[in-house]
């Protein structure tokens, strides 16, 4: 499968429940999201897409999945669901809050 799954809503929602590796991965592959690209980019609209930056610029693929698992797993993206819900975009809030 290339692109977004088929119900891309759906995946987001039950994503966003995961708060282990075990149950990301788990849910990827319910989704049948398995190319690299593909689960960064559903990761990221699950996380409300954050703004990242590497310090070199230059990460592989590979790693750039690894780092977005690891922020997915964090959880401090979470906040955002919040501000969401109260209707306050992202890009409004404090990037101390944020």
């Amino acid at each position: 499968m290339t692109g977004k799954p088929k119900n891309m809503e759906a995946a987001v929602a039950a994503i966003r429940t995961c708060k282990t590796r075990e149950s990301l991965d788990d849910m990827l592959t319910r989704f049948d999201l398995i190319e690299s690209q593909e689960i960064i980019n559903c990761l990221n609209e699950c996380m409300y897409n954050p703004k990242r930056f590497f310090s070199d610029g230059q990460v592989s693929l590979e790693e750039d999945l690894e780092l977005t698992k690891q922020i997915f797993i964090a959880g401090t993206w979470r906040l955002n669901e919040y501000y969401d819900r109260m209707g306050i975009p992202a890009h409004k809030v404090s990037p101390a809050h944020a």
